[in-house]
């Protein structure tokens, strides 16, 4: 199936959605028909540029990771602008660096707290909108280090494997509303944040992965999708998406 040929009418929220991974998730939900909520923090201009690629199907919406009170705020504008809720796509996170040895306690637990808190407020703001869906879904987007670790980053490693936990304990409390819950862990993704890291760095993780790439932010956007589109008898699954990094 053409995804330009596909309308489902959905309903969807990405947190995260105006830059990088979360913009490719935006797009390919917007193109196949889906109308998105698209938030953002700082470069509200950035959604608004996807918005005016896509007339009448992305709304720009102000969510704040760190401040976890905006994200009520965000699923009802959402809601009562097309008045529904069909998929959530938890997208938004933090990142810094640094082995646990080198890194101050504060700045190593507000790397997990940023990326935790403000996920899970905007999970619950949004369950009850998704219980009224006729096939509800949540995607979490965690990484392939919170699966197998990766050193200089057990600050983040450790979010995004809490994130798997979450995802999967959250998967087994709202099955009986029909919402399913599944989780995307990605590789080495070509963004803007990547584009920085050095030549060699690049090359060595291009050599430890099968596929001898970085991913495309579109790649990791029709898993995105799949999961929250497609894969109706999952829940609780982990989907990696590394070109094989982690293998």
């Amino acid at each position: 199936m053409n995804e330009k040929d596909h309308d489902d009418n959905r309903v969807a929220l990405v947190s995260g959605g105006s830059r990088g991974i979360g913009a490719g998730i935006t797009a390919a939900l917007s193109r196949r028909g889906c109308r998105v909520g698209c938030t953002y923090r700082a470069r509200r201009d950035l959604a608004e540029k996807l918005a005016a690629d896509a007339p009448g199907q992305v709304l720009p919406v102000f969510f704040d990771l760190r401040d976890p009170s905006t994200a009520g705020t965000a699923v009802d504008e959402v809601h009562a602008h097309w008045g529904r809720l069909d998929s959530l796509i938890l997208n938004a996170g933090v990142w810094t660096g640094g082995r646990l040895a080198d890194s101050e306690p504060a700045d190593w637990w507000r790397v997990v707290d940023d990326n935790l808190r403000g996920t899970a407020a905007l999970a619950r703001a949004a369950l009850p909108h998704l219980e009224a869906s006729d096939s509800p879904s949540i995607v979490l987007i965690s990484s392939v280090v919170g699966l197998i670790g990766h050193a200089g980053d057990t600050a983040y490693a450790t979010a995004k494997a809490a994130m798997i936990g979450f995802a999967r304990s959250l998967a087994k409390e709202v099955a009986r509303d029909g919402i399913r819950v599944n989780v995307l862990a990605p590789g080495f993704i070509s963004t803007d944040m990547t584009d920085a890291v050095p030549s060699a760095t690049r090359r060595r993780i291009e050599e430890a992965t099968i596929l001898r790439r970085f991913g495309t932010v579109d790649e990791i956007a029709r898993a995105a999708v799949f999961l929250s589109e497609e894969a109706t008898f999952c829940t609780g699954s982990v989907l990696t998406v590394d070109g094989g990094w982690s293998i």
